[in-house]
């Protein structure tokens, strides 16, 4: 019975083979045929431009216009049917209809497929109302909603698939869930390039994320390496699969920590057979949109100053705190709500918040200074102006109809009220409160539910896949969330050594790295301090290795051996971390976060280097 049962399924993956290579062999012919056609008009258009009237070269170009546009789209569709033949499908779910005992075989793969001679698919796309079974339940009773309505009956069978390169690799029946065997197979396999799609062994817990309804509002809340990032790619996949008659990518944009972070997981939407969406990084919109000749920080600027900061509690730091606090924005609405005539005509936005500062300067005349040493306006500040102008004078992009939001915990309360005056549209908002620098708030994230999006969803995610179980372990006790539930995929315990000099950690992070198995891992990163402990590690690996140094300037994702400062790597994962500290930094909230962050990079191998500085956190 097993045998025959083997058969049956390698009978119907010859076929939907089979099908497919059909249907790309049908769509060459119509793109060659289409080439040569335009080909044909250019020629025309080009022979006859002089005896045309005007009415006439128009109606000429609009027609070669449309054939190209349509040649562009069958163009897009060979090109996904050329992945659907290497890896056609990967689960399937039978379901018996309870309304009519109607059995139903249903393939799953990343793009649905039907021959035009048939009636129901030979595959699902994994976005499909019915594909959700497959998610969802076990055996046994199950539903599943689709436009029509509500749909129940029984699931009978569920079976996982590999397929690579038009190869059958292995079958497997799965009662209960997507495998963990399979799972881990598939993360032990993964090998730290850029990030790719998961649609074949997304949990159960992510796929109710994935299909929330589209017009709500979700903040994921989740630990590192829970998978926020590709879930929320995912979720704009699904939500432009289902609703194409109001959303398109150029409709959903994604705020990203930085570009290099962007270029890391641009290839998850196109595997997923959609184009990919408008991204930018918030201060982006602050240079485009801001009113304010004067010279300001960026982001970037701040994060230099908050690690180098050699006492915590000096003023600058203080500042910060203070102005990216609740407080301080209740304490400026309160101002502005006394001056309800504020008018561009006659205000400038940085004028009405120099004002404010006067004014709150009786009382706290340490937070009246608005400028760095070098003259410029404190990124803190600057933050402040934005949502003073944006609240007061306006703003939007009514083309969005979806944003993303990452790393949330990086953003500050006025941040977050300058995205809901500006994008009046749904969000998908995610983060991790244990991956933040700075803000020593754990009351932030209910006052932005409560009072800046109190239409949003709070979901939890509190598995973490990304690293082995010791790794793992590791991260938590930094920062003691013993909330954290590891994945169970072993592998190596972290090496820590504790070094007298910074010629011993040198040399150790040297080692390291040559000892790492390059043609098995495609990713290594050395995470150092700041850029001048990075540029230090560079120079001295470089003369041994082939090494890659990435700036704040980098924007294309690369392989092999990275070196950077540590807090670049936030989002990002690598087969092996190797952290490197040459200093020997008091104890202090901001480096046992940085410290934690680091660690959270890495797969299958963590190395930590250091001549005391995380003593107090290991």
């Amino acid at each position: 019975m097993e045998e025959q049962v083997k058969q049956q399924e390698m009978d119907y993956f010859n076929q939907a083979e089979e099908k497919i290579a059909e249907q790309i062999k049908e769509f060459r012919r119509v793109i060659e045929d289409g080439n040569k056609k335009i080909k044909e008009q250019k020629q025309f258009i080009w022979d006859n431009t002089s005896d045309m009237d005007e009415e006439e070269l128009l109606e000429n170009k609009n027609s070669l216009e449309q054939d190209v546009i349509l040649l562009e789209f069958y163009g897009k569709n060979l090109a996904a049917l050329m992945r659907l033949k290497e890896n056609p499908y990967f689960g399937k779910v039978g379901f018996t209809y309870e309304e009519n005992n109607e059995s139903i075989p249903i393939y799953i793969g990343i793009n649905g497929f039907r021959p035009k001679e048939q009636e129901m698919p030979l595959i699902y796309d994994w976005r499909a109302p019915v594909s959700s079974l497959y998610y969802a339940y076990e055996k046994g009773p199950a539903s599943y909603k689709a436009p029509e309505g509500v749909f129940w009956g029984n699931v009978y069978e569920k079976k996982q698939f590999k397929i690579r390169n038009g190869e059958m690799q292995y079958m497997l029946d799965t009662d209960l869930r997507i495998d963990d065997d399979v799972l881990q197979r598939e993360l032990g396999e993964n090998n730290g390039s850029k990030m790719k799609q998961i649609a074949a062994t997304i949990q159960k817990e992510q796929n109710e994320i994935i299909r929330n309804a589209a017009e709500e509002t979700l903040v994921i809340n989740g630990c590192a390496g829970s998978g926020k990032t590709v879930i929320a790619l995912h979720r704009i996949a699904w939500l432009l699969y289902n609703h194409r008659e109001k959303l398109n990518p150029q409709n959903v944009m994604i705020l990203s920590p930085n570009a290099f972070f962007s270029d890391y997981i641009a290839e998850v939407l196109p595997e997923l057979g959609e184009d990919n969406c408008i991204e930018k990084e918030f201060d982006d919109l602050l240079a485009d949109m801001l009113f304010v000749e004067d010279p300001y920080e960026f982001k970037n600027d701040q994060i230099h100053y908050i690690l180098s900061a050699k006492d915590t509690e000096d003023e600058r730091i203080n500042r910060i705190r203070y102005k990216s606090s609740v407080d301080y924005f209740k304490r400026l609405n309160a101002y502005l709500k006394e001056r309800p005539k504020i008018s561009m005509g006659e205000e400038r936005p940085l004028h009405v918040y120099l004002r404010f500062l006067k004014q709150l300067a009786d009382e706290m005349p340490e937070m009246a200074v608005y400028q760095n040493e070098s003259g410029e306006i404190c990124y803190e500040d600057i933050l402040a102006v934005f949502y003073l102008q944006v609240r007061c004078f306006g703003g939007s992009f009514p083309q969005i109809r979806h944003l993303v939001i990452d790393e949330m915990q990086d953003y500050n309360v006025f941040q977050f009220a300058v995205l809901k005056k500006i994008f009046d549209c749904p969000k998908t908002i995610l983060g991790d409160k244990n991956q933040v620098l700075l803000n020593e708030n754990p009351k932030l994230l209910s006052y932005i539910l409560s009072h800046v999006f109190p239409e949003a969803k709070l979901l939890s995610l509190k598995k973490s896949y990304r690293s082995t179980k010791e790794i793992t372990e590791f991260c938590s006790k930094i920062i003691g969330d013993r909330e954290i539930v590891p994945f169970h995929r072993d592998g190596k315990e972290p090496v820590v050594k504790k070094e007298r000099s910074k010629a011993a950690v040198l040399e150790d992070i040297a080692a390291a790295a040559e000892s790492l198995d390059m043609k098995k891992y495609r990713t290594a990163a050395v995470l150092c301090r700041n850029e001048e402990e990075a540029l230090l590690v560079y120079e001295m690996l470089e003369k041994r290795l082939p090494v890659t140094l990435i700036k704040e300037t980098t924007t294309v994702y690369c392989e092999g051996i990275l070196v950077m400062p540590a807090y670049f790597a936030k989002g990002l994962e690598f087969d092996a971390v190797l952290i490197c500290d040459t200093g020997k930094e008091k104890e202090s909230p901001i480096v046992k976060q940085e410290f934690y962050i680091a660690c959270t990079r890495a797969l299958h191998e963590l190395y930590v280097f250091h001549k005391g500085s995380f003593d107090p956190y290991l």
